[in-house]
């Protein structure tokens, strides 16, 4: 049967269309143009840090999830800075544009960043975020700033007394030990003076307004946002400092001008009493760590820092800061930066690094596998429950460096008494701060 002209037209525009469907395929069937890569920075410090990231598989999972869930395909790429002086090289790096998407940052710069506009605000990400219900509440604040959530907290490490149970008993005194007041610590410092006195009784305090604290006292009040320069608390603290180098003489004046090292004088069982951080458990006397005692679970103890025992003062106080997950807010993905945040503050990963390095978890649920079996971690996490965060403010490092200089120069170095230090730190800080940022109470 013959075809019509019309029906030859119509049959020679299908051959045509077929032809060019067929070529249009065959084209992204061979030329198939590569899908768009997106590029994320991660910031962290050399060494442990970044390591650690890279062996958990953490970021070839978060890789994964992007494309299962979204169809990206994301690659992270970590950049470094080393250890020593991390603090300030972050800060310089964010005001150079060289800083990655998501940082590790410490609680510390967080204001800073913040009113430089550097830091993106989580608030909306955290409002959807069920698991952040599961952050403890210290840690919280320090990654909060004028209301608003800025950080989620990786670690926290708080302060605890360490004691050698091995002096202890060579002294008399009880093992295991938890004094209920700072007057139970200098009975135990003097009793190690009296009995073995080759050794240091006592060092502390590693946060030098730790004694402030323990007298229930602050430095910042946070409803008008001044530091605190003057307090009965403040001249407590004094006393203590004084009471240490001079009433009682328990730590010697050498050891806080010259600096000794008092975690390798811990190790070789020449100081008694040390109040320092929780991750000197792990990281610093552990196997293979940098002092490590052989048989440290017999020898070293732990306790909580009691208050001491004045009116208003807390039973057990310590004082903690965090590391923290930022994004930065010049990032291009912040999306896909929170992605990542999410990812890198799984509770397996927190709890694995807390059991790696001797920091406690930030997470309620994340005191499982290695870590929920190290007994020192497990009473370390409850130390929480009497933590309260450092203040997170700008001029909070000026705050501490004045009071620091004052109990080193004049109380420790020349002997002032405490009102004398106290009237010396008032002039001192408002020289730092201005006069319109401190008050007394």
């Amino acid at each position: 049967m013959s075809l019509t002209a019309r029906e030859k037209v119509l049959l020679a525009c299908l051959i045509i269309v077929i032809i060019v469907l067929g070529g249009v395929a065959y084209y992204f069937a061979t030329f198939k143009p590569k899908p768009e890569v997106i590029e994320l920075t991660l910031y962290t410090k050399a060494g442990l840090w970044a390591d650690f990231i890279r062996k958990t598989g953490v970021l070839e999972s978060f890789e994964d999830r992007m494309y299962r869930e979204k169809g990206l395909i994301v690659r992270v790429k970590i950049i470094t800075a080393p250890h020593k002086g991390y603090r300030e090289r972050v800060v310089t790096d964010f005001a150079a544009g060289a800083a990655g998407d998501v940082v590790w940052l410490g609680e510390s710069e967080i204001p800073g960043l913040v009113e430089a506009g550097m830091l993106l605000d989580l608030t909306p990400y955290v409002e959807k975020w069920e698991d952040w219900g599961k952050f403890y509440e210290v840690g919280k604040k320090l990654g909060s700033y004028k209301g608003k959530v800025y950080a989620i907290p990786f670690e926290t490490a708080p302060l605890v007394i360490y004691y050698r149970k091995d002096i202890f008993k060579q002294a008399g005194l009880p093992v295991p030990w938890q004094p209920a007041t700072w007057d139970d610590v200098v009975r135990a410092a003097l009793t190690i003076k009296e009995k073995v006195p080759d050794v240091i009784p006592f060092r502390g305090f590693y946060d030098v307004c730790l004694p402030i604290y323990m007298a229930g006292g602050k430095i910042y009040d946070t409803t008008d946002g001044k530091w605190i320069v003057k307090s009965d608390a403040i001249l407590s603290a004094f006393k203590v400092y004084y009471d240490v180098f001079y009433s009682y003489g328990i730590t010697p004046k050498e050891a806080e001008l010259e600096k000794w090292d008092n975690r390798k004088l811990f190790q070789e069982g020449k100081l008694a009493i040390l109040i320092d951080g929780v991750w000197c458990y792990i990281e610093k006397w552990g196997p293979g760590m940098t002092y490590e005692i052989e048989n440290r679970e017999d020898v070293v103890g732990y306790a909580y820092i009691p208050g001491l025992g004045t009116p208003g003062a807390p039973n057990y106080i310590s004082v903690t800061g965090t590391y923290n997950w930022v994004i930065n807010a010049k990032t291009k993905y912040p999306e896909l930066a929170w992605e990542l945040v999410k990812e890198l503050s799984k509770p397996e990963i927190i709890a694995q690094w807390g059991y790696e390095t001797s920091h406690i978890v930030t997470r309620s649920d994340a005191v499982l596998g290695e870590y929920a079996k190290e007994p020192f971690l497990k009473w370390a996490t409850t130390v929480l429950e009497h933590s309260i965060p450092k203040p997170i403010a700008s001029g909070y490092k000026k705050y501490v460096n004045t009071f620091k200089r004052v109990i080193i120069d004049y109380l420790v170095a020349e002997g002032k008494s405490p009102e004398e230090c106290l009237s010396i730190f008032v002039n001192e800080a408002i020289k730092e701060l201005g006069s319109d940022a401190v008050k007394e109470v």
